[in-house]
């Protein structure tokens, strides 16, 4: 009798010490997850804050593209105006020389009738001028052929020095409107550059809009992603904080015994319980307990079995159960979490995808994820993880295999 009581509070101090190790490991477990979340809420601050100062630069190459855009319309407008006025000063350029052709064509018309009128008068187109005046018969004839003569020559002077003041002043007009055409050909460069610099900048702030855009777009998607990380690392925390609670509090021996006997807690678990979770892939890379750490070094106590697979080969929920999480879980990257008893919850970790969400009831056998390598994993497989009363035990002792 004795020894039955001594064999029973062994049992009972070592089911105690158990619960105490998986307190431990939960406590562990909280503060990473908790870590991880302030993580991420800090990753998810610091996109928030990246969107707000892309906003703000692309709100400042817009107001940029407005001001040079009213410039370049106004170069545009003052380019059209330049342009009429060289036309307009070309043409009264090239009216200016056709005058002073003609008016060199009447002054050189003027000094050939001169001329003409002289040689005619006297009958003598070979005669100059002298030879006029001296081949006078008397000096009465003399005197009559000078005053002729000069008569003539004070009008056709008058006349060609009439027409040369005209041609001088054609050309002082035209090499006036020379010198304005060319400072008006000077100016309309400049506007020119400045056209093309102003238009070369309301193109590269467009681009740059474009591409802020763009980051701005996939920036807050990783928004959403993150909040969505949060969102699943809350309700993680919240349900290891309660496991915690449960596995603080404890259970006495009564209990334990009322579990036993209403089959709520199976006093050993059932082999071939729960249903393999791939279909076709029943090799086990990484079993139940200690081993060498796959990332980093050193070795550690592994919580669950690695099963590989190929990326998205679907993952089969094990038993009937409500899904309590399913999302962003740290080191198991994306994760789904099944209640199958009050006692005993199921992890499958590193998914590609998720297919079940949390607070949806599933049957045994149902798609609920598709193989990945997500969180800290080093190929593509399906970490699946047994906790009773939150505390790994070896999966192989449940499933059916």
């Amino acid at each position: 009798m004795i020894d039955m009581k001594k064999k029973r509070f062994l049992a009972l101090l070592l089911l105690f010490s158990m619960l105490g190790s998986g307190a431990v490991s939960y406590a562990d477990k909280v503060e990473d997850l908790k870590k991880e979340k302030q993580n991420q809420e800090q990753n998810l601050e610091n996109k928030k804050k990246s969107i707000e100062d892309m906003t703000t630069e692309k709100d400042s190459a817009f107001k940029e593209i407005v001001e040079k855009q009213k410039l370049i319309d106004q170069l545009d407008k003052d380019l059209t105006d330049l342009e009429d006025a060289i036309n307009k000063l070309s043409d009264e350029i090239q009216a200016s020389k056709e005058k002073i052709q003609v008016l060199e064509g009447r002054i050189k018309k003027n000094e050939d009738l001169f001329k003409k009128r002289v040689r005619v008068m006297y009958g003598n187109k070979d005669l100059n001028s002298i030879e006029v005046l001296f081949s006078a018969s008397d000096i009465r004839d003399f005197i009559s052929r000078y005053f002729m003569m000069q008569s003539i020559a004070d009008y056709d002077k008058k006349l060609i020095t009439s027409l040369k003041n005209d041609k001088a002043t054609l050309v002082k007009e035209k090499e006036n409107l020379e010198a304005r055409k060319e400072e008006k050909v000077a100016k309309k460069k400049e506007m020119e550059i400045k056209y093309q610099t102003y238009t070369e900048e309301v193109a590269k702030n467009k681009q740059r809009i474009a591409k802020l855009e763009e980051s701005i777009e996939f920036t807050k998607s990783e928004v959403d992603k993150l909040q969505n990380k949060v969102k699943n690392l809350d309700a993680n925390i919240s349900f290891e904080e309660k496991v915690k609670a449960d596995i603080l509090r404890g259970m006495n021996e009564k209990k334990i015994q009322q579990g036993i006997d209403s089959g709520e807690i199976k006093a050993r678990p059932s082999n071939g319980e729960m249903m393999w979770p791939l279909s076709g892939y029943y090799s086990i890379s990484s079993p139940f307990g200690w081993r060498n750490a796959p990332i980093g070094s050193g070795g550690e106590r592994h919580r669950g079995i690695d099963i590989p697979a190929p990326t998205g080969t679907p993952v089969y929920s094990a038993t009937d159960g409500v899904v309590i999480s399913s999302g962003w879980n740290g080191s198991y990257g994306n994760a789904v979490m099944i209640q199958y008893t009050n006692n005993i919850v199921i992890v499958y970790g590193h998914n590609s995808s998720l297919i079940a969400s949390a607070g949806q009831r599933v049957s045994k056998g149902q798609v609920i994820s598709l193989v990945g390598s997500t969180g800290n994993s080093t190929g593509p497989h399906l970490h699946f993880e047994v906790r009773y009363n939150g505390y790994p035990v070896d999966p192989l002792k449940y499933l059916n295999h």
